[in-house]
């Protein structure tokens, strides 16, 4: 009997210890606001309860293993919904479906559809950090070939890559990546980014898109950018260029979008954001747009902040989406003010 209940006490023990070593986590943002602007594309002013005001509403699993020798398995996958109704995109896990295999001093092997190391490490300079509105997060979007005729389908809004291999590693504060879209009938994505983290971060990123079936390049995108942290201020610089061409492989927009912020932490959980983007398209000298954000986040917990931003557009009479750091741009010819306060929680 003695020797039975022993033989069950190792079990549960070994059973236990397996289960340590992996772990599945549900996760995700609801991020909700109320939206005014006094001039919307299609003309007077507006008010809506909008979707993602810092951050998208997402949710998703990831879950990984420790497979000993230092290797660990993962995978990651996310979708995204409307908040304001409940909506969810067709395609379950539009963001993530991706499966790696990680090593502290190897780096991590990552496959499937995921986000584009390009982008990655843009946020680390844009002066927003890629809010989900109101930040360099637009421009890269609608200069990534997605406003194109003939986009590839590989390349999701610029953010996402699918039927991709990507490999990431950490060298001290240097951050390197790479990620390879295979062409499958859509087209070849290239993305590429490099980072350094310390009192002054750097970054710099390449992403190209090919023409579906072809070797063509269509849309390509790149950045540098440079941030420095002194006490209680970070200020961040960022240049993005984003050139596109039709089917024809016409070249129809050379985008420059500057970027100048400064982020002021008035408290441990409180952040006041200032930022203004310069936005050119050197295709159309009346395609500019010239926005100037204010903002501020406080956070209640570590898991639900307040926000408040306002921004003001200033575009031009031939301005388009490419120059807009706005969800769904703003009236062309004149100036628009937007306010937006909400809430995030995290879970």
């Amino acid at each position: 009997m003695k020797k039975n209940l022993l033989a069950l006490a190792v079990l549960a023990l070994l059973s236990s210890a397996a289960m340590a070593q992996s772990s599945v986590v549900l996760y995700g943002n609801v991020d909700l606001g109320m939206l005014t602007q006094n001039h919307s594309p299609a003309g007077g002013s507006s008010t809506s309860i909008a979707n993602g005001g810092i951050s998208p509403s997402i949710w998703g699993f990831r879950g990984s293993e420790d497979l000993g020798g230092g290797l660990k398995a993962s995978f990651n996958l996310e979708g995204h919904f409307a908040a304001d109704t409940g909506a969810s995109d067709p395609r379950l896990f539009r963001r993530q479906s991706n499966i790696a295999l990680s090593s502290d001093s190897l780096g991590t092997l990552t496959l499937g559809n995921q986000y584009s190391p390009a982008i990655l490490a843009f946020a680390a300079t844009d002066p927003r950090g890629l809010r989900e509105n109101f930040s360099g997060l637009y421009p890269w979007a609608y200069n990534s070939g997605a406003l194109t005729a003939g986009n590839n389908g590989n390349n999701d809004v610029g953010v996402f890559i699918q039927n991709a291999v990507s490999y990431s590693h950490k060298l001290g504060p240097v951050g390197i990546a790479g990620g390879y879209s295979v062409s499958e009938n859509r087209g070849a994505v290239v993305s590429l980014g490099v980072t350094y983290a310390g009192p002054v971060s750097l970054s710099a990123a390449y992403q190209g898109t090919n023409l579906p079936g072809t070797s063509d390049r269509m849309s390509t995108l790149y950045t540098v950018g440079a941030g420095y942290t002194l006490g209680a201020l970070t200020g961040k610089l960022n240049y993005l260029r984003g050139v596109n061409k039709n089917a024809a492989l016409v070249e129809t927009s050379k985008v420059g979008v500057t970027g100048v912020g400064l982020d002021w932490k008035t408290a441990a959980n409180n952040t006041v954001m200032g930022a203004v983007y310069f936005g050119k398209n050197k295709t159309n000298s009346n395609d500019k747009t010239t926005t100037l954000i204010l903002s501020d986040e406080y956070a209640l917990s570590k898991r639900t902040t307040l926000y408040g931003t306002f921004t003001y557009a200033d575009a031009k009479a031939g301005a388009t989406l490419l120059t807009t750091v706005v969800a769904g741009g703003t009236a062309a010819n004149v100036g628009t003010s937007l306010f937006n306060v909400g809430v995030r929680h995290s879970f």
